[in-house]
């Protein structure tokens, strides 16, 4: 009769609990911190996206600004606003920006003739961005100066030259 032999069992050919079990929390480790580090770069990501859109919502509505007052045909001072008044066909539009609400509004009246007065509570208001917290237009001699400040992080203080003749 033959004697069996042990030499095909093996006590090194497989792994222990021991180290099946050290290895996962290992990988649970390695795991977590890429998962923070991925949320942190995300919430890096996101304050840079809104950073981003405030100031591409500021540019627009400055350039807007700027474009409408270098195409207008007169300005007028009215209770204290600067409208600015442009002609189309045989009527005037007096445009006005102003802030309500942290919204910023442009404003606009469409009259038959030239006037030094206008109801300030008709017209036609378009908002053009949101959450502003400060909003001036100001006569400054030769150019307007346009002040916009956007959620207490962003401000432009912004001239454009005076082109436009004042209707008094």
């Amino acid at each position: 009769m033959k004697k069996l032999s042990l030499r095909f069992i093996s006590r090194r050919e497989g792994y222990s609990l021991i180290e099946i079990v050290l290895s996962i929390a290992i990988l649970l480790i390695i795991s977590m911190i890429l998962t923070s580090i991925l949320g942190v770069s995300q919430k890096a990501l996101n304050k840079i996206y809104l950073n981003q859109n405030a100031n591409s919502e500021m540019s627009y509505a400055i350039e807007y600004i700027k474009d409408e007052i270098d195409s207008c045909d007169y300005y007028a001072l009215i209770n204290g606003k600067i409208y600015f008044i442009k002609k189309m066909g045989n009527k005037y539009n007096y445009i006005n920006y102003e802030k309500k609400t942290n919204q910023l509004y442009r404003v606009s009246n469409t009259v038959n003739t030239l006037l030094n007065k206008i109801n300030t509570s008709s017209g036609i208001k378009n908002s053009m961005t949101g959450e502003i917290k400060s909003f001036k237009i100001s006569d400054c001699g030769n150019y307007f100066n346009i002040y916009l400040e956007y959620r207490n992080r962003d401000k432009i203080n912004f001239k454009v030259a005076k082109r436009i003749p004042i209707y008094e």
